[in-house]
């Protein structure tokens, strides 16, 4: 499985979360990233700046990335998203559990312009 989306990210944040919705971190503390149970909130390059590519892949995959995120999120509706902060969703794939194992990738530690999201099937 491999999806992906290539746009200038409004606000410069994407969110990965269940298709029902998730709690959205406060803050990003100066990072990133920030997760939440149910939510992780992935900082991307400054929209004025340009696009930024965002893949969905098996968990799996070999990756030279900075490995930003290894962990689980809650998926109750057995599916994945990933969205913008105004709502639009930009990447969705099924998941076979309630709990679903997550890595997550960037290429740059601030303001990166390729994300990748392993997911775990």
């Amino acid at each position: 499985m491999t999806k992906s989306a290539r746009l200038a990210v409004p606000h410069s944040v994407v969110l990965v979360e269940d298709a029902s919705g998730g709690d959205i971190p406060e803050s990003m503390h100066q990072s990133v990233l920030a997760s939440t149970a149910s939510c992780i909130a992935i900082g991307c390059r400054s929209e004025v700046d340009g696009e930024t590519r965002i893949e969905l892949q098996d968990y799996d995959l070999a990756n030279t990335d900075r490995l930003v995120f290894d962990g689980v999120l809650r998926t109750k509706s057995r599916e994945l998203i990933v969205r913008t902060v105004l709502g639009a969703v930009l990447l969705q794939t099924k998941v076979p559990r309630i709990e679903t194992e997550l890595r997550v990738w960037v290429n740059d530690a601030k303001e990166p312009d390729h994300i990748t999201i392993g997911v775990k099937q």
